[in-house]
């Protein structure tokens, strides 16, 4: 599971739910989500409308998926 959809499970909201809530497509999410990069992957588009969908701010949401990488990384080794 891509630490993107792990924060979004954590966080208690689906893909759907932040596209009904800021008008990014899914498709933008999927490809965000599946996207073989990580969280390298994520743009600034994708980044703003997770946060707007959760209330905080664009560096909160950055700060915890950060957080949550270095936590699964961690747990890899």
């Amino acid at each position: 599971m891509s630490t993107l959809q792990k924060y979004l499970e954590l966080n208690q909201i689906t893909r759907y739910q932040i596209s009904k809530k800021t008008g990014i497509t899914q498709s933008s999410l999927q490809s965000t989500v599946e996207s073989p990069r990580g969280l390298a992957g994520v743009t600034v588009k994708t980044l703003t409308a997770i946060a707007t969908a959760l209330e905080k701010t664009p560096g909160q949401v950055l700060d915890e998926l950060i957080e949550l990488d270095s936590e699964q990384i961690e747990t890899q080794k």
